[in-house]
């Protein structure tokens, strides 16, 4: 059975309607045949989070959210990265067979230089840390955003040096996957979603938080009674995404109409998100009163996800030390 794999680091960034539908979603779907794998990326987010308190309070943050946006009885694994023994060491071996020049090429540490920050050597190393946590697992699938496909070249490219260098086939050679449907989500003011515009909402606001936010969106000038072109509107891009095609078509012939504004389909649109996910905002809720199921939960996957490294790392010092 193949593999699929994906992630969020801890950093503070909730899950939003971008990253649903351009990643959870797609994952969701990907995982219906075949074995699935969802990591909390804590090491990661040690790039950026120095203060104990505030990365555990993201973390209880992000676990709340995946259990509650996973399938009821899901069988998918979620784990948590630190808790994964050997992750380290694997890294370190492939930190010797990965070249500097791939290093200086890395979207995450240009990013960085380009801001003038302060770059640590985990920013440096993100991307092979990243590599291990994809093929220490066999994975097969990783569902990205175009901006992220680097990852996974880089993956590929450090499993086929180790594999090269010690004449083996010990790691599979992973693969990207992309939801093109969704790659540009118009939102509040109708560029991309992006945390340095302000401009998306996180799935489990409040409502009297979401419904701001959708007022808020930016749309056409035109005046109640004039008809409006649902195809060119923020509103109804974001409409078709979560509406049902009965709701859909509905809609947009309102839109043709008189006497039916841009407020009538913003309230329509909130509506519409609020009943999307009402089981898992219930869910989510739910989980600030009893963490009991996640706890659970965690304890059997990441002793799963130990086990599985620690085979991989196993046979990785086969090739790599001449005693037995």
């Amino acid at each position: 059975m193949k593999r699929v794999l994906t992630w969020i680091k801890p950093t503070g960034d909730w899950m939003h309607i971008w990253n649903y539908l351009g990643a959870f979603k797609p994952f969701l779907k990907l995982a219906e045949w075949k074995k699935a794998y969802i990591f909390i990326a804590d090491y990661h987010s040690l790039t950026s989070v120095h203060d104990k308190e505030t990365l555990e309070k993201n973390k209880l943050r992000l676990l709340k959210e995946y259990f509650a946006l996973l399938p009821k009885d899901s069988e998918i694994v979620v784990y948590e990265q630190s808790k994964v023994k050997r992750i380290n060491d694997i890294t370190w071996i492939l930190s010797s067979v990965t070249p500097y020049s791939m290093m200086l090429r890395a979207h995450s540490f240009k990013d960085s230089q380009n801001k003038n920050s302060d770059i640590n050597m985990a920013v440096f190393n993100y991307p092979i840390l990243m590599t291990s946590d994809i093929i220490a697992y066999d994975t097969d699938i990783v569902p990205v955003w175009k901006d992220q496909i680097q990852h996974i070249e880089f993956a590929r490219d450090i499993a086929w040096n180790f594999n090269k260098t010690y004449k083996t086939d010990l790691f599979k050679l992973p693969n990207h996957h992309i939801e093109d449907s969704v790659q540009i989500i118009p939102w509040t003011d109708g560029r991309k979603m992006s945390k340095s515009y302000d401009n998306f909402i996180w799935i489990f606001d409040s409502k009297k938080v979401l419904k701001k936010k959708i007022m808020s969106i930016v749309t056409g000038s035109e005046s109640l009674e004039e008809a409006k072109d649902p195809n060119n509107c923020n509103v109804f891009a974001l409409i078709k995404l979560f509406a049902t095609k009965e709701k859909h078509d509905e809609i947009s012939i309102k839109y043709k109409e008189w006497n039916y504004g841009y407020g009538h389909a913003k309230l329509e649109l909130l509506d519409i998100i609020l009943k999307y996910f009402k089981e898992e905002r219930e869910r989510f809720d739910s989980f600030e009163n009893d963490m009991s199921y996640i706890e659970k939960a965690l304890e059997k996957w990441n002793k799963e996800a130990n086990e599985l490294v620690d085979a991989k790392y196993n046979k990785m010092m086969e090739s790599v030390w001449l005693e037995k």
